[in-house]
């Protein structure tokens, strides 16, 4: 017996137009939809996942919510098959909250695609203020910092966590770097995300609220650390720092991006 309170046709395939077929992942945005080698057929990999989940002790699951309103259209969200299931592997990291401001990101994205609309967010019309514009720019900034945080602390414990300390690890990268290189440099990116996030909530600081910017400099500060370098290439400390500072903190990075997630949807919201 199914038990599940799946979406009808009607909410899928509407779910899916009214974002083009793109995945509502801003940090995703893959197309879902294309032609197949036959040409009676077509591929997709997308789906209309539940917000909150379609049965008991799913992700998220509301028991409060009818079983009309799990399949209503407002519970669901576009997404392409891999950022579907990453949803629900781990849905502390992805609440019904910051779920909510995906879709809705991405369907403004796709409004302004059809009325021809200039893709900057700068425009300031009546469909949108500056309060709503301050709140994407900041919600783009941080998702990108944080992102790049996420995969250096994976990367961390997948290559040097439980086989070098301390100051192997610095003799380590000195001795393989080119091993390391492109994937360090690609972490590294991280600082000039950070700039661009700084940038973001200063211009946008009387917008956003003392409350957000507070919360967003807490953040930033999980990040600072200090490090030694003779200058010269002899001895520079610095991803072990790093990588301390980030294992560190990421349980804390975590649940400060999770608070400012949902203090960005209420506001734009409001």
């Amino acid at each position: 017996m199914n038990n599940r309170d799946d979406f009808p046709q009607r909410v899928k395939d509407i779910l899916c137009e009214r974002v083009g077929g793109k995945c509502s992942n801003p940090g995703c945005r893959h197309e879902t939809k294309g032609p197949h080698s036959d040409s009676k057929k077509r591929v997709s990999i997308g789906q209309a996942a539940h917000i909150t989940a379609a049965s008991k002790g799913g992700p998220r699951y509301n028991p409060n919510m009818t079983s009309e309103q799990r399949k209503d259209i407002e519970n669901g969200i576009w997404l392409c098959d891999s950022c579907a299931k990453m949803i629900d592997s781990d849905e502390s990291q992805y609440p019904v909250e910051l779920l909510k401001m995906w879709k809705s990101m991405a369907e403004y994205e796709q409004y302004r695609a059809i009325n021809q609309k200039a893709n900057s967010l700068e425009t300031n019309c009546g469909f949108e203020n500056r309060k709503n514009v301050a709140c994407r720019k900041t919600k783009e900034a941080l998702d990108n910092l944080h992102n790049t945080l996420q995969y250096g602390y994976e990367y961390w414990k997948l290559n040097f966590e439980n086989r070098f300390k301390s100051y192997d690890l610095e003799n380590e990268l000195d001795n393989h770097w080119e091993l390391y290189r492109t994937n360090l440099e690609q972490i590294y990116t991280y600082e000039e995300k950070q700039a661009v996030l700084y940038a973001t909530i200063t211009e946008y600081a009387l917008d956003l609220g003392v409350e957000l910017c507070e919360e967003i400099n807490g953040y930033c500060n999980l990040l600072k650390f200090v490090y030694q370098s003779d200058n010269c290439g002899l001895y520079n400390n610095y991803w072990r720092c790093f990588f301390e500072t980030l294992s560190k903190n990421i349980n804390s990075l975590i649940n400060h991006k999770r608070t400012i997630d949902t203090l960005l949807h209420q506001r734009y919201s409001a």
